[in-house]
């Protein structure tokens, strides 16, 4: 834990995650901007980042959260956890009265055209979202709903969708071509935090997207340019299993006004592009 005070009217965040994916780039976007960051450290998880002051917690145990939150002026959760925990764990948070912004997920808002103010309709694999989210905007708390993150070789497309590629001789995608999904570059999406923190109002949220991709085009980019369709969800690959349900559901989700009224302007716009060099570059790697 480090021992360096914190300057005088330095606002202080607890960072939920910064050890995972998306938190890392949060974490060091909130240091960059002047925040004093400090993150949460799991008993006999991976140390956090050093230039961050380690608090004790557990995203499994909401009491340890409800006590880790005190006396911050925010909190960022942007870990993951799944179920009937998550919501218990924000409850906790917001209970602590420090104020929330927290993670859930653009498929949260279901099927067809979607927006910051649409009611949700999540898919049995998030079902557990919908409650999370209730809890967050009731609470006065702030929700950023991120759609596929992608960038630095991380995230769902190297951790789930390019093993099933290896082991397939192609990308994978299910019944037609034509298949939506929303994405955003992880950079672009750990400005939106900060740009949330500093102009949202409380029970509100936001659509972190930055542009539409499709599933077929996706599944070329991470073959290589091949891709084979799946005839249907039925027996999926073990490695995409808990989120096939996802594969077809077709969906866009507008960022429309995120962009405006956080003044959030996204830079990666071409995650195909990106994402065919990246997932290349992974198969041609030697093993």
């Amino acid at each position: 834990m480090s021992d360096t005070p914190t300057p005088t009217g330095t606002k202080r965040v607890l960072v939920i995650g910064s050890t995972g994916y998306l938190g890392q780039y949060v974490a060091l976007s909130f240091a960059d901007a002047g925040y004093h960051v400090a993150a949460l450290q799991r008993p006999g998880g991976r140390p956090v980042d050093p230039r961050f002051t380690a608090v004790p917690g557990d995203l499994t145990d909401p009491a340890s959260l409800h006590s880790a939150s005190k006396g911050f002026d925010l909190v960022v959760h942007a870990g993951r956890i799944e179920g009937p925990l998550e919501r218990e764990g924000v409850e906790a948070i917001l209970a602590s009265g420090t104020r929330l912004i927290h993670t859930s997920g653009g498929d949260v808002l279901g099927p067809g055209e979607t927006f910051e103010d649409t009611v949700p309709q999540p898919p049995d694999c998030v079902a557990w979202r919908g409650p999370v989210e209730h809890a967050v905007r009731q609470g006065g708390g702030i929700l950023v709903r991120p759609g596929l993150i992608y960038g630095n070789n991380g995230g769902v497309v190297p951790d789930q969708l390019l093993p099933v590629t290896v082991k397939l001789g192609a990308g994978l995608y299910f019944e037609r071509r034509g298949i939506r999904w929303p994405a955003v570059h992880v950079a672009d999406l750990a400005e939106l935090y900060l740009l949330v923190a500093e102009k949202a109002q409380p029970g509100t949220a936001w659509n972190g997207v930055a542009e539409t991709i499709l599933v077929d085009e996706l599944a070329a980019a991470t073959g290589n340019g091949k891709s084979v369709c799946w005839p249907s969800t039925d027996n999926p690959p073990e490695e995409i299993a808990d989120i096939v349900e996802l594969y077809v559901m077709d969906h866009t989700v507008s960022s429309e006004r995120t962009r405006r009224q956080m003044g959030w302007v996204p830079k990666h716009l071409n995650a195909i592009e990106y994402l065919r060099e990246e997932c290349t570059k992974a198969l041609q790697a030697p093993s």
